[in-house]
């Protein structure tokens, strides 16, 4: 057989082989995408915070333009 072959077969009795996680590894990645999770929910409070007005005044501002 051919080293690519060779190389192909270990890859695929490493991908069947069951996956075990440490209680320490599952926490360490909820942790981090915990962060992951706070940081889009962060930058999307944000981006719509730039979208809407701060009073009703300036929501009807706002209003006005858009319907052009």
């Amino acid at each position: 057989m051919s080293a690519t072959q060779e190389w192909l077969k270990e890859k695929f009795r490493e991908e069947a082989a069951p996956m075990s996680y440490s209680n320490l590894q599952l926490t360490n990645e909820i942790e981090d995408l915990k962060e992951r999770l706070k940081k889009v929910e962060t930058d999307m409070a944000y981006t719509q915070k730039s979208r809407f007005a701060q009073s009703p005044e300036e929501q009807r501002i706002n209003d006005i333009r858009n319907i052009d």
